[in-house]
């Protein structure tokens, strides 16, 4: 009993202090709560202890009020007050500050960027030394380079020149062309994705350039191009003359651009044939297909239902090799130009194009 009368003294001496601050705002927050949350407020008896805490406690309120205006009259003071930099000048900027801004880089990648930059001052180098060369032995045969450049530069512009180049590259071909051909069937298009269709067009563009720069060029032609494949070359530069380098592009298929589908070989690694020679008059044809070893015996599956025989490279009799003998297109290709390059030494043709990540030796 004695306990709860106390109490209610605590209690009422509160209220009459607070009714003496009702003005203050810094009071209204003493509620019935407020005893519960602030232990300082509950175990004091008398009201002069009480009114000592409150005091306290508005004392505090009133400097962290003062400090808060305090520092937002400081900001939007200088929020004023400030003036928008400007970007800092490059060319005022010193070497340590650019250096500095550069992104940093590993061991590695340094490593890789000293070894790119000395091959780039080598090259450079080397076409000033072939340029230097170049002048000294036109000087010595007394030619005019300037008179030169200007008739090249007015031959360019009248076509005259590109017209010579193809005609001396025509006569070449009839002199020293192989009498094959080469098919390339580009008909699996719908079975491979995006970019292995972009794989193969680019395949296609590095057969052209083999060809037009082989020593014994041959007729090839590109069958069944259509759909994206072609929407591909389209952006090609100069795909237009493809043709007066014999090599045709067509949506033909190649057992309608065959003259007689007898003469027509399937080159594919699931044959059991073994290729021996390339004969005149024969066409060998070659699976445009880019799958990573996905599609499997397509092309050996379409040449038997087309009743075309087929054949494959005779890699395994002559080599060894540790990797997948499936080769791309223009691999291919090549080993076919080289054959004839090579008169027929099928070892060296295939040591010549097969690239290091095949890991091919001899046998």
């Amino acid at each position: 009993m004695a306990t709860k009368t106390r109490r209610l003294a605590y209690v009422r001496s509160v209220m009459a202090i607070k009714s003496c601050f009702s003005e203050l705002e810094k009071i209204s927050f003493f509620t019935e709560h407020h005893f519960i949350c602030y232990p300082s407020l509950t175990y004091h008896n008398s009201t002069d202890r009480v009114y000592r805490d409150i005091e306290r406690m508005a004392d505090e309120n009133d400097k962290t009020a003062i400090k808060t205006e305090t520092a937002l009259s400081q900001e939007s003071g200088s929020a004023e007050k400030q003036v928008p930099e400007l970007p800092p000048n490059d060319a005022s900027k010193t070497e340590d500050d650019k250096k500095s801004d550069e992104p940093k880089m590993s061991k590695n990648q340094l490593k890789k960027k000293r070894k790119w930059e000395k091959a780039m001052e080598f090259k450079r180098k080397r076409k000033e030394q072939q340029k230097k060369v170049k002048l000294e032995k036109a000087k010595a045969e007394g030619r005019d380079l300037e008179a030169e450049k200007e008739e090249m530069e007015k031959r360019r512009k009248d076509g005259t020149g590109w017209a010579k180049r193809n005609q001396f590259w025509q006569e070449m071909f009839e002199r020293q062309s192989c009498k094959y051909q080469i098919y390339l069937d580009c008909s699996f298009e719908k079975e491979m994705t995006h970019s292995e269709i972009n794989s193969l067009a680019n395949q296609i563009r590095y057969c052209y350039a083999s060809n037009k720069k082989a020593k014994h060029p041959v007729k090839a032609t590109a069958c069944s191009l259509d759909g994206e494949t072609r929407k591909l070359l389209n952006h090609v530069s100069g795909l237009d003359q493809w043709k007066h380098r014999a090599f045709h592009l067509t949506e033909k298929d190649m057992t309608e651009v065959a003259e007689d589908k007898s003469k027509l070989v399937y080159l594919t690694s699931d044959s059991t044939n073994t290729l021996t020679n390339l004969k005149d008059g024969k066409t060998y044809i070659i699976g445009g297909i880019v799958d990573r070893n996905r599609l499997k015996r397509v092309a050996i599956n379409k040449a038997e239902s087309l009743g075309i025989q087929t054949a494959k490279l005779p890699i395994e009799e002559y080599l060894n090799m540790f990797s997948t003998k499936v080769l791309t297109c223009n691999h291919v290709f090549d080993i076919l130009l080289k054959w004839k390059e090579n008169n027929g030494d099928w070892k060296k043709a295939l040591l010549d194009v097969l690239p290091k990540k095949k890991e091919a030796s001899e046998k």
